[in-house]
């Protein structure tokens, strides 16, 4: 009898195991891996769009983003720009997911064309939302958790622009890429953009701008309160063009994560005071991890 209600007891148990609920595993954000890939970017030195340089750094990004397990694939094109007809190229590094929709986690890899004699590294505008995309990949690779929608990793080609933003001049591989899920019947798919852009300040101070999906803004605040990191996230106080705009235009819900003020009074943007120096590991572990936790929060399950 005992060995019977021993018995009966363990299939109980394994019963009850069996239909717990799935634990959430929220992947950790190694912020030394970030900071070092950060430093690999910035030893191409400048590269905007076009130059061997970028195109070497694009090949680094592929690489990496392969060796961590992503399935990586690359969108070549060329653009009449102000400065003449250019190569693009946007790289894309894919998880599959529990389901075949798609969130799109995005950054650009260009840097700023800047007048000969200036040393730009483009540490922050650049490398740190870049280095963030790759070691995002690790992360959710090594933990070995699911993601609830497949992640696409994109890393944009030519949102800088050259003289002055037009339909003309920046936003190069953003307008790209958005127009082929248009082509190909995707948009529909897409079940969010988030954009990372200039991630790595010292006095990280991130500013959402007006133009991004409330709902996705909420879902951030959130999970920045559950990694610990709420105060350093708020509204910007107006709207804002960069890489998530094209994605907008196609009614899919955007959020713009960017800490637009860089020095005092933005003086470090686009100058030569863009460098490691003025950038921090922790402000990269602080947006990275929030970002796992909106990732695989049990939030983006039942709002998206």
């Amino acid at each position: 009898m005992f060995k019977f209600i021993y018995f009966l007891f363990c299939l109980i148990l394994l019963f009850l195991t069996a239909c717990a609920p799935e634990k959430n595993v929220i992947p950790v954000f190694d912020e030394r891996n970030a900071w070092r890939l950060a430093g690999e970017l910035v030893a191409f030195g400048p590269r905007s769009s076009g130059s061997d340089a970028n195109l070497k750094q694009a090949e680094f990004i592929a690489k990496t983003a392969g060796s961590y397990g992503a399935l990586t694939s690359r969108q070549e094109f060329k653009r009449m720009t102000p400065v003449g007809s250019l190569q693009f190229v946007n790289v894309e590094a894919v998880i599959p997911g529990k389901r075949s929709d798609f969130i799109i986690i995005g950054s650009h890899f260009d840097t700023k064309k800047l007048p000969p004699g200036i040393k730009f590294e483009g540490a922050n505008d650049g490398a740190s939302s870049t280095a963030a995309l790759l070691e995002l990949i690790r992360a959710v690779k090594h933990s070995g958790a699911k993601p609830e929608y497949t992640l696409k990793f994109v890393f944009f080609d030519g949102e800088e622009c050259f003289n002055e933003y037009s339909d003309f001049d920046g936003l190069f591989g953003s307008r790209y890429y958005a127009r082929q899920l248009s082509l190909q019947n995707l948009a529909r798919q897409c079940r969010a953009v988030i954009i990372l852009d200039m991630v790595g300040d010292k006095d990280l101070n991130i500013t959402l701008p007006l133009n991004s999906d409330k709902k996705l803004c909420d879902l951030l605040f959130k999970a920045a309160a559950e990694a610990g990191y709420r105060k350093y996230f708020d509204y910007f106080s107006s709207e804002m063009l960069d890489d998530h705009i094209p994605f907008k235009k196609l009614g899919i819900p955007v959020i713009d994560i960017i800490d637009f003020e860089f020095g005092p009074g933005n003086s470090f943007w686009h100058t030569s005071e863009d460098k490691l120096s003025n950038t921090s590991a922790e402000s990269l572990k602080i947006v990275g991890q929030t970002v796992l936790e909106l990732l695989f929060s049990e939030k983006i399950r039942k709002k998206m």
